[in-house]
């Protein structure tokens, strides 16, 4: 993953998310969500909010490395960990 928006897609993708569920977790518009799954960028007040419903997910949005023996995991690792 290259950068914030594409592991962003990936992570709504993962999770099973809508931009109307999102909308209500966050207080940011769908319509803003929808914007930014057109990849014309994300918002620093935007991250925060993801990283707010998913604290997990932090440092892998962020950088796209994760941490695991921090608990900083991406949907990817959530996922085989629950296969396991």
């Amino acid at each position: 993953m290259k950068s914030i928006v594409d592991r962003f897609l990936l992570l709504v993708s993962a999770e099973g998310v809508k931009m109307p569920w999102l909308e209500e977790q966050t207080g940011i518009e769908a319509k803003r969500w929808h914007t930014v799954k057109q990849r014309k960028g994300m918002r620093t007040s935007e991250l925060e909010t993801i990283i707010a419903i998913w604290p997990e997910y932090a440092y892998w949005l962020t950088t796209g490395q994760e941490i695991p023996d921090a608990g900083q995991i991406s949907p990817s690792t959530k996922q085989a960990m629950r296969r396991m």
